[in-house]
């Protein structure tokens, strides 16, 4: 309804109940953004933890600013921000993801490369924080709308009202949207709605629009189709054959002169067809078979290495990839380069392999691990000792294991030692009589031991009394004119003398790479840095640079709340802000944890997150009826935080979903219990105060986290800390008397 008032005084023209609606909305399409969000910038920038960390931080920094700048005003202005926000939310979300893509065109990549750092940091940060500025902007607003009828409950009111939406909205998109729909109908969907709810206020006569709205859905498809065809012509060499999103990254595949490139989130991960590049591979990995007849193959690509070992004398070769659907995706591709292929000796796991293993009694005769580099923590799980121990637990009595890592063609830097060193002694406690393979790219091969040869010249000799190789038939780049002693290319005497020197030279101060102290991704983010001498670089050597500036940020932010608002207001900021930095870091942290077991977790990620928002707002919902004391429910974090601790050891599915929610649960308590400690005319202060502290805690506790915590502490260290940082909240929540 318009309204009655233009001077807007005392009107309350959507509602208590309207108003609670749009926050509702709001929650709903600000989880299904965020997680579009990072979906999508993820293929242009490198997915690892740095980047996703910053996509975080600037999302949490636009709701920040959103609720910062918001000055008082009457009844009919704050509505219309509230409202704006409503319709500006989607239109900006689809201006970021394919302004990401059309960005390109200002600044070419090669094909399965990344921009600098430093520029995709800048790129990440612009491309998410005016997205989430709405969501941070009508907040505040709407909290002094609902108060005039609810008092000093409004702010827990909206603060678990739009946590509902935000749980409904990460159900959804968990379960439908991820399969269904692409950004540019998920935009359109919200904004229909949020132009219905604008219409049904202001001007119902304009409601047919919405409707108008609602059928893009239906070309976003083709239109979206020809955006990406648009960009690529424009930007790569090759034709686009394939974009496709999967429940796990954005698929891309490029023609070129006869050859297919495959790409998960930019990263080129094979090119097909690779007959002359698996030639070495597909001889070193008979001559360490021996006579195994169950193989398990992992992240070769359909190519050369796969389908020439389907013709030796293999019974079964269980294949599986990183994502689960390439398989599926590549089969046009696959069935034009090999026609003839018999798959009846084949079996597709379509799921993650450490899943898999993890759920299998079956065993191996030969383990075959060639995943991508860990330039990121779902990569790093294939780097790790467990995941080495997981690997040798099934291999059979005289199993092979055979992985892949980066190596060094001349001189080891200090970063690249630390980060080869960290997965090496990780193996060798594993398989200690284990062999490695010189190179670029280096193999390690583990057994238990007697079974290797003793050393490379034995393994050669043996090697050459079974060829040629029995079978086929087999492509004739892989075997013609083959001598096994083409494999001593893969065990250069120099090279191998001068790496176990380095390798003895740092095992001390080197820590093996492990899934709860997964120090390999950080260390390749380094050596990347170090690489393009950045001046990331020059901030990440220079130790505690970044926990120094964020310090001095938060400093300046609670400075500022104390000359504006007072020392009360200064006091809900502290403690607001640490819990804000305690639920980032715990929710991090959770993540984590499921995708060391369960493997690729994006399309989980928006599950965990709907979770968590169902505990703020159950947490939100009973704060604002019982009022339980605010320091009790601090430390009550702290415990549940030490619970979830324990859960790292005992590792229950069904304890971690229930401490995910009770972890939210008392985050989601802070708000409300704080807000009521408030005068009713500071009500828009105290909303925006609470909701830009909390995530000016968030922005510190992403960076953080995956820049300091997780690399020196790990993921256990990681959740002690944040029980620690319960502490001090709980001494602000009960310092003295909470006067001005």
């Amino acid at each position: 309804m318009p309204h009655a008032d233009p001077g807007g005084v005392g009107v309350k023209p959507a509602g208590c109940r309207g108003y609670l609606a749009i926050a509702c909305f709001m929650g709903f399409a600000a989880a299904i953004t965020q997680v579009v969000l990072v979906r999508e910038l993820m293929t242009l920038c490198r997915g690892n933890e740095l980047v996703i960390g910053i996509l975080f931080a600037s999302w949490f920094m636009g709701i920040y600013l959103g609720a910062r700048v918001n000055p008082p005003g009457l009844p009919a202005s704050l509505e219309r921000r509230a409202l704006a926000s409503m319709l500006l939310l989607p239109l900006f979300l689809a201006g970021s993801v394919y302004g990401a893509s059309a960005i390109q065109l200002v600044f070419p990549r090669a094909l399965g490369t990344f921009y600098s750092f430093g520029t995709e940091l800048v790129l990440s940060a612009l491309f998410t924080f005016p997205v989430s500025f709405f969501v941070g902007f009508f907040f505040p607003p709407l909290v002094v709308l609902v108060s005039e009828e609810m008092k000093e409950r409004a702010g827990g009111a909206v603060f678990y009202i739009e946590s509902l939406g935000s749980f409904a909205g990460g159900l959804v998109f968990s379960f439908v949207l991820v399969e269904l729909a692409n950004p540019l109908a998920i935009a359109a969907v919200l904004l229909s709605f949020a132009a219905a709810a604008v219409c049904l206020l202001r001007a119902r006569r304009l409601l047919p629009l919405a409707l108008v709205i609602l059928a893009l859905p239906f070309f976003s498809g083709r239109i979206e189709e020809r955006i990406f065809s648009c960009v690529w012509d424009r930007t790569h060499t090759g034709k686009l054959e394939l974009s496709l999103r999967t429940k796990y990254q954005t698929l891309s595949v490029e023609s070129s002169d006869g050859t297919v490139s495959v790409c998960g989130d930019g990263m080129l991960m094979y090119t097909l067809p690779d007959r002359y590049e698996s030639r070495g591979l597909f001889h070193l990995v008979n001559a360490f078979r021996g006579d195994g007849k169950r193989v398990l193959l992992l992240g070769s690509g359909p190519g050369a290495l796969l389908h020439n070992l389907l013709g030796t004398g293999i019974e079964r070769i269980s294949y599986c990839e990183p994502d689960p659907q390439l398989w599926d995706a590549l089969a046009p591709y696959r069935e034009k380069l090999y026609p003839a292929a018999d798959y009846s000796r084949l079996r597709v796991l379509r799921e993650d392999v450490r899943h898999f293993l993890s759920g299998s009694a079956e065993r191996f005769d030969l383990i075959v691990s060639i995943p991508p580099a860990p330039e990121n923590l779902m990569l790093n799980r294939f780097y790790t000792r467990e995941y080495f121990s997981l690997c040798k637990k099934h291999l059979s009595a005289r199993g092979v294991f055979i992985t892949s890592l980066r190596g060094f063609s001349n001189y080891l830097s200090a970063d690249l030692r630390d980060s080869i060193a960290s997965i090496y002694h990780a193996f060798k406690g594993e398989f200690p009589a284990g062999m490695a393979a010189s190179g670029e790219t280096m193999y390690l091969v583990g057994a238990a031991p007697g079974i290797l040869p003793a050393d490379a010249d034995a393994l050669i000799r043996r090697y050459a009394g079974r060829l040629p190789v029995e079978g086929g038939p087999f492509e004739p780049e892989l075997v013609e004119r083959y001598s096994a002693d083409e494999l001593r290319a893969f065990f250069e005497k120099s090279q191998l003398g001068y790496f176990n020197d380095a390798m003895h030279s740092r095992a001390r101060p080197v820590k093996e790479n492990r899934d709860l102290r997964p120090g390999t991704y950080w260390k390749n983010i380094i050596l990347a840095a170090f690489r393009e001498q950045s001046a990331l670089y020059r901030l990440i050597r220079g130790g505690f640079v970044i926990p120094g500036i964020i310090l001095l940020l938060s400093v300046v932010a609670a400075w500022d709340v104390r000359r504006r608002y007072g020392r009360r207001q200064l006091l809900s900021g502290i403690v607001i802000y640490l819990t804000g930095m305690i639920s980032i870091s715990a929710m991090l942290v959770m993540i984590l944890v499921y995708q060391n077991s369960h493997g690729i977790v994006y399309y989980r990620i928006s599950l965990i997150n709907a979770l968590f928002m169902l505990g703020l707002a159950l947490g939100a919902y009973a704060a604002s009826r019982r009022k339980p004391g605010l320091p009790a429910v601090i430390m009550g974090l702290s415990v549940s935080l030490g619970l979830v601790l324990a859960n790292t050891f005992i590792g229950s599915d069904t304890l971690f979903w229930v401490l995910l929610v009770a972890v939210a649960a008392l985050c989601g308590a802070v708000f409300p219990l704080l807000f009521t400690r408030t005068d009713e005319n500071e009500s828009l202060a105290t909303a925006s105060v609470l909701d830009s502290m909390d995530h000016f805690g968030a922005i510190g506790g992403s960076l953080l986290t995956v820049t300091l915590f997780l690399p020196l502490l790990g993921i256990r260290g990681t959740l002690v800390l944040a029980m620690v940082l319960a502490i001090p909240a709980a001494l602000a929540a009960g310092a003295g008397k909470w006067k001005k």
